[in-house]
């Protein structure tokens, strides 16, 4: 499925927002402001094409019903943000009061990137009070809330809270490695309560990959949160360190790919960033995926067990070339294939 005018129309208005510059598009019709929105919501990025399509002549912007939609959908996403900003500094208040030190992670710690922080909507707020898990559960007025996975969730004013006893999910040797490396980087806490750049270098960037699953998908408004941290940490990090990083957690190839990518979508060169070779094909795969979000259907669990397992073998073999930018080497995948195939059969 190629790339359509609307995909495209959406990139323009986006790199107009990051880079604060009236987007150069022709007159859309109403039927094509209502697909924008609709693939604006898919992505995340409403509010972001809203900032592009406020510095439009007045001509060229949405009329009628469907510019409500932008407007309203825009004051939503700023009122939320603001909500979450007030819950943050309740949370940093107390967290001083009690001398706890503690650090904000993905969204809420990108927005700062952003013209308009408050166009970046945020799910919930995420943090991490290193090595103080049960005590930060306790700030946050939960001491019973227990890790599910990586973190304990809870709700603060009706603001979806995340408290992370880890990072990274940890079912690899690159996922083990980074988290070490990142909890190392964490033994002084810094007082902006933000990872140190090279840390938050390899914590976005496996985060970023971990949505490239059927399971979790992933928007582009992730793929622009790494594009935006890079491009304004240039003057702090080396591209020859962040390559040594990333060779010793076996993430060369995914650094590569979605740094060139971030680098179109948000309308800035980040070439610098790429050291080797990168497979075209793979780079028009990887942005199909991303802008389409066209991922494998599930396997249907009510087929039968040989019908089952060549569908699944039919199904990785369409995905093989994706492998290459998963955080796992193929002997890790393929024992933990077998693990979970052995677990749903006992």
């Amino acid at each position: 499925m190629p790339i359509t005018p609307t995909t495209s129309h959406m990139l323009d208005l986006l790199r107009g927002s990051l880079n604060q510059r009236i987007p150069d598009i022709p007159t859309l019709d109403t039927d094509e402001w209502g697909r924008l929105f609709v693939l604006g919501r898919k992505h995340g990025v409403v509010t972001m094409i809203y900032d592009a399509i406020e510095m439009l002549p007045a001509d060229k912007q949405p009329i009628g019903d469907i510019a409500l939609s932008w407007t309203l959908s825009a004051d939503r996403t700023r009122y939320h943000y603001a909500h979450q900003k007030q819950v943050l500094e309740f949370i940093d208040q107390k967290a001083k009061a009690e001398g706890l030190p503690y650090v904000l992670l993905k969204g809420m710690s990108l927005s700062r990137y952003y013209p308009r922080p408050d166009s970046r909507p945020c799910g919930d707020i995420d943090i991490c009070f290193p090595h103080n898990f049960e005590r930060g559960n306790t700030l946050l007025g939960h001491p019973e809330a227990n890790a599910v996975g990586k973190h304990a969730e809870m709700k603060i004013d009706g603001v979806t809270v995340e408290n992370h006893r880890q990072l990274l999910d940890l079912n690899f040797d690159s996922q083990r490695q980074a988290e070490a490396y990142i909890w190392k980087a964490l033994e002084q806490v810094p007082d902006d309560h933000l990872l140190p750049p090279t840390a938050n270098m390899v914590y976005l960037l496996m985060h970023t990959v971990s949505h490239l699953t059927a399971r979790f998908k992933l928007p582009l408004r992730n793929i622009l949160d790494w594009g935006m941290f890079l491009r304004a940490n240039r003057q702090t990090l080396n591209p020859d360190e962040c390559h040594a990083v990333m060779k010793s957690i076996g993430m060369v190839d995914s650094f590569n790919i979605l740094t060139l990518l971030a680098g179109d979508y948000i309308g800035t060169d980040l070439s610098m960033f790429v050291i080797g070779h990168v497979r075209p094909d793979d780079i028009t795969r990887m942005n199909k995926l991303i802008l389409t979000r066209e991922y494998l259907a599930s396997v249907p669990k009510d087929l039968p067990f040989l019908p089952r397992i060549v569908a699944r073998m039919k199904r990785r073999r369409q995905r093989r070339w994706l492998y290459r930018y998963l955080p796992a080497s193929r002997a890790e995948r393929r024992q933990s294939i077998l693990k979970s195939f052995y677990r749903k059969k006992h």
